[in-house]
């Protein structure tokens, strides 16, 4: 008999460890079909930076076939030995310009490393597997805390959100945008724990949050906007502050490491380089792409004043040309001579404010337009063929190069179109049923659907938070909003089998 329930308790395991591995691998089967995880542009930013960092700090005893690849730029010198002219360059310059000691900030050499390592380790894949488990592991968390975690509803649901949502794309993605998600789902465990979770999960969940911080500033102010609105909720419901403490004190620690995370950035690469690294400028860009800004610059603004002023004649149709495009009169910034960009980047939040003054009406109401696109705007961008242009990708080395441009991406072979149309009919459908289950269940009693009904008020704000960076400040892109609206489809799941059980028992 004991051999008998040893040997099913062994089977039991076996059948949980298979289950286990099963959902991982579904949450991330874009990659396995694509024969490689997805890059987006900033992707080569990241490594290079984590490589170059390896590199230098080695004393060039480690290299990879991207440090032979930037090799020149690598060994140009970096401190300046005397003051640079401020001549505007004929052509573009590279975004980090290590000659003059000039690097950009705003990618986390931190998450770069990640990268890197994964990179080294095995060609990324175990970064994949990294956050398909890590987004497993919240499923099973969000499950556990309503009272639904039964082995099929766990199944169910990463199947769900494998086959219907852009969660396993995401995953897929060598970017931290897996991790915005991944960090408000963590808080909303957090609030509403009470107790339910082991002080090491809510240990691993405060790590998360803080690693989210740290890969990207812009979920530290997501961070911020959701404890904000958690304060106010518990002040209205006259709730103790211990029962909201655990999320409260999660996103001070992860705020708090993320500053700390680009001070150290900082002084190291002031100690490295000479000077610190500098933030593009995204509201000058955005402002003067809107219209306001390359009014104000066309009225004939003072140039000694704002660097910017210089540019009348520039003619971007958007930020992304505004900073990157190395087409003449269509990129401003990588046209700009070394002084002029670190002019621009200071003089950032200083230009924004001359403009909202000149055009309040006009740039206001192209703050809340963009904020609205990014709002809705949630497609998937993973074909990057380039066809017959060439060079392609010139910043990714061989035989990396060569693997992308075989996948499936690199052929342009994913029916985006489709995925794009199932993943908005699937979002659509879950807001309509998100707002019949708000209109006709008593969440206000309490118990599971009060905790649902909070997380999707947290969620509201985290999604607002997101597509004001990503659409006033930023850029209205697929990334943005995609990266978190997966949440969506799964508490509107949530509320279904809360449903069904309501009505069962």
């Amino acid at each position: 008999m004991a051999a008998a329930a040893d040997a099913k308790d062994g089977g039991g395991r076996v059948a949980a460890w298979l289950l286990h591995i099963a959902c991982v691998l579904a949450l991330c089967w874009p990659a396995i079909v694509n024969r490689q995880p997805f890059y987006f542009a900033d992707t080569t930013s990241y490594v290079r930076a984590a490589d170059s960092a390896v590199y230098l700090f080695s004393g060039k005893r480690i290299a990879t076939a991207w440090t032979a690849h930037y090799a020149r730029a690598l060994d140009a010198p970096a401190p300046e030995a005397k003051p640079v002219a401020t001549v505007r360059p004929v052509q573009a310059a590279n975004g980090n310009d290590i000659a003059h000691g000039n690097v950009m900030a705003g990618r986390s050499p931190y998450f770069g490393l990640a990268l890197w390592i994964a990179y080294v380790a095995s060609a990324f894949w175990l970064f994949v597997l990294l956050q398909a488990g890590i987004a497993y592991g919240l499923i099973r968390q969000s499950l556990r805390l309503l009272g639904l975690a039964r082995p099929a509803i766990v199944a169910g649901t990463v199947a769900l959100l494998a086959l219907l949502t852009g969660l396993p794309f995401f995953d897929a993605l060598l970017m931290p945008d897996a991790l915005t998600g991944f960090g408000i789902l963590a808080f909303l465990l957090l609030a509403t724990g009470r107790g339910r979770l082991a002080r090491w999960e809510r240990v691993l969940l405060v790590l998360l949050m803080a690693a989210a911080a740290v890969a990207h500033l812009t979920h530290i102010l997501i961070f911020i906007g959701m404890a904000v609105l958690l304060g106010g909720i518990a002040l209205i419901r006259r709730q103790r502050f211990a029962e909201i403490r655990p999320a409260i004190v999660a996103a001070s620690i992860a705020v708090a490491v993320g500053m700390i995370s680009v001070v150290a950035t900082n002084m190291v690469v002031q100690r490295t380089f000479g000077k610190e690294p500098q933030l593009v400028p995204l509201l000058t860009a955005r402002f003067f792409a809107d219209g306001p800004g390359k009014a104000f610059v066309a009225r004939g603004c003072d140039p000694k004043r704002f660097a910017i002023c210089a540019f009348r004649d520039a003619r971007p149709r958007d930020d992304s040309e505004f900073l990157w495009s190395t087409v003449p009169g269509r990129g401003v910034f990588r046209f700009a001579s070394p002084e002029e960009r670190r002019a621009m980047s200071a003089q950032d939040t200083a230009f924004a404010i001359a403009v909202l003054k000149a055009y309040p009406i006009a740039q206001t109401h192209a703050m809340v337009g963009n904020s609205l696109l990014q709002l809705v705007r949630f497609d998937i961008g993973i074909n990057y063929g380039c066809g017959g242009i060439s060079p392609c990708w010139p910043s990714i080395p061989e035989p990396e190069h060569a693997r992308m441009m075989r996948s499936l991406s690199g052929q342009n072979g994913w029916p985006v179109d489709l995925i794009w149309t199932v993943q908005r009919a699937v979002v659509a459908v879950s807001v309509l049923g998100l707002l019949i289950w708000l209109a006709t269940t008593p969440w206000r009693r309490g118990g599971p659907e009060r905790d649902l009904a909070l997380w999707l008020a947290l969620f509201m704000v985290a999604m607002l938070v997101n597509a004001v960076l990503g659409g006033a400040v930023s850029e209205p892109q697929w990334r943005y909003q995609a990266r978190i609206v997966w949440i969506l489809p799964l508490f509107a799941w949530l509320a279904l089998l809360l449903v069904r059980r309501a009505r069962k028992g």
